[in-house]
């Protein structure tokens, strides 16, 4: 769960509707650090670094990219695009 901010709800059932195989690195760098270009789908990443950022980009219906950790503590990239799940 997301806490979104200046309010009382929260997000959930949150669900990748796709999931890009492409690394973060491999994108076009923009002149924002944490936005760069996907030259196969043609849409702009947003990397999310924090709930508020990712709560942004959803409710904007951006492609994203966020770092998550697996279960055993390993960090990696997810990106693609995330939907509500109802």
């Amino acid at each position: 769960m997301i806490k979104m901010p200046d309010d009382e709800h929260t997000i959930r059932n949150c669900v990748f509707a796709f999931k890009c195989t492409a690394k973060w690195d491999e994108l076009t760098p923009t002149n924002d650090d944490k936005i760069h270009f996907c030259k196969d789908c043609q849409k702009e990443v947003f990397l999310c670094e924090d709930d508020e950022e990712l709560v942004r980009s959803v409710r904007l219906n951006r492609c994203i990219a966020i770092y998550r950790e697996d279960d055993v503590g390993r960090t990696h990239m997810l990106m693609g695009d995330v939907i509500f799940k109802s």
